[in-house]
């Protein structure tokens, strides 16, 4: 992005609005009021609204369901009750740390089915943790067995998607190859009730939904992953499709001195700074109360007008034709679809 600003000059940009000095670090408390003031003004104004400018794109793997190949087997173990399991591979393949737990940007839930199982061969269970050592997994569930079985046949898969914190809300998904629905779901509603037996089929993904926070599958009990926006699928992959993402950028907070706000306009920034110095007015200068809430009014008021202005202007758009006035292409003249200019005034 263009557009940098380091946190250290925008706490000193706060400060002459206050008539005070510039620091060079952020030693005094007040320097770090000033910080939090600024951090709490960015996400209020990046946050109220879709700005252009803060929309950016992504892509993310799918990861396919684990299943013994020809001429292998693997299996499960466990006792009725006990929210653990061990499961083996024979015939050569060995588990990798993906098969259990993601790291970095790519994490997931893992889930397992004993489908060797008499009694409860379409129920998944989830994997809160597990470790791998060759061709044996060890995993803790989040839900007792319920009842022991030796050695069934079982397999693994994962419907159940992370998305990195700097996702504030996702506005569109493709895929390449098939068209998805895209389907914002309540943030209370769990895996089960938003597709219940989801394991009965695989294939291409066909449905996106998106809400709550979840956390994903780790390798040690003692690990404690922050929540995350959850991303989940429908069918459960079978194949490692790439799916295409648009959304809605979060800013990280900001703590040092030389960390930056990226990607913001100028005039935004500015802005921001306004409101952060409206916060530490109030706070730390007797300001008036009254005086304070007319000079934030018109501050998100002058966000308001911002926020139109940078989302352009409806333009027509329209087939053109060819220099000698002759249609170009098959396409229709009176084609026309509503669009926007970006940076219209």
């Amino acid at each position: 992005m263009g557009f940098s600003v380091t946190a250290l000059s925008l706490v000193n940009r706060v400060n002459r609005r206050r008539r005070m000095p510039d620091v060079t670090s952020f030693s005094a408390t007040e320097d770090l009021a000033t910080l939090d003031a600024l951090n709490t003004a960015t996400e209020e104004v990046l946050s109220s609204k879709r700005w252009e400018f803060d929309i950016r794109r992504a892509q993310m793997t799918l990861r396919p369901r684990l299943q013994a190949a020809t001429g292998e087997t693997m299996a499960v173990s466990a006792t009725k009750g006990e929210t653990t399991a061990t499961l083996t591979r024979s015939g050569g393949s060995v588990f990798v740390e993906a098969d259990i737990y993601g790291s970095g940007s790519d994490l997931y839930v893992t889930r397992f089915l004993a489908t060797g199982a008499s009694s409860f061969p379409n129920t998944a269970f989830r994997v809160l943790n597990g470790t791998r050592a060759g061709s044996l997994a060890a995993l803790t569930l989040a839900t007792p067995m319920p009842e022991t079985v030796a050695g069934v046949s079982a397999e693994l898969f994962y419907a159940e998607y992370m998305l990195p914190d700097t996702v504030r809300s996702v506005l569109r998904v493709t895929h390449q190859d098939d068209p998805v629905t895209l389907e914002q779901v309540d943030p209370t509603v769990e895996f089960e009730e938003l597709y219940p037996r989801p394991q009965i089929e695989y294939g291409t993904p066909q449905v996106i939904s998106i809400g709550g926070h979840d956390t994903h599958t780790i390798v040690s009990e003692g690990d404690s992953p922050d929540p995350a926006l959850r991303l989940m699928v429908w069918p459960v992959p079978d194949e490692a499709y790439v799916l295409d993402y648009t959304y809605h950028y979060r800013h990280a907070e900001l703590a040092a001195t030389t960390d930056t706000l990226q990607g913001v306009p100028p005039n935004v920034i500015d802005m921001i700074v306004d409101l952060a110095a409206i916060s530490m007015k109030a706070f730390y200068d007797d300001a008036d109360s009254s005086s304070i809430a007319r000079y934030r009014e018109m501050a998100m008021d002058s966000v308001e007008n911002m926020h139109q202005r940078h989302g352009g202007m409806f333009a027509e758009r329209k087939r053109i034709g060819n220099w000698d006035g002759s249609a170009r292409g098959q396409g229709s003249d009176s084609r026309v679809s509503r669009g926007r200019l970006i940076g219209g005034s």
